[in-house]
């Protein structure tokens, strides 16, 4: 928990706290009827599950678009230069080009 960023931390406690008084939260006829527990664990189980896919989506996402405005932000500073330099624009080739060539990796689309 130490190593993830200041964002990170509420939800992932708020989940350990969800996750800690999961055996609390199924009704007491449950104890009774073991279908029942049964039934509730794997509901409870499958919120959990369904939950962490949501944070882990939402993570994903984030970073995506953190890449993708990193692409966009290095594409103009490129566009800005060669434009300073040659007094025209470059073709979306030149700039495709000058992208792989110089950060060894397709661009963020």
């Amino acid at each position: 928990m130490i190593l993830m960023r200041r964002s990170l931390r509420a939800p992932a406690l708020a989940l350990a706290a969800a996750v800690a008084f999961l055996p609390f939260a199924t009704p007491a006829p449950a104890s009774a009827n073991a279908a029942a527990a049964i039934r509730n664990v794997l509901i409870l189980g499958a919120a959990a599950a369904a939950a962490i896919g949501i944070t882990n989506y939402n993570h994903k996402k984030h970073l995506r678009v953190e890449e993708e405005q990193e692409t966009d932000r290095r594409q103009a500073s490129f566009k800005a230069y060669y434009y300073r330099k040659n007094g025209a624009y470059p073709t979306p080739e030149q700039i495709h080009e000058w992208y792989v060539k110089t950060y060894g990796a397709q661009p963020a689309t």
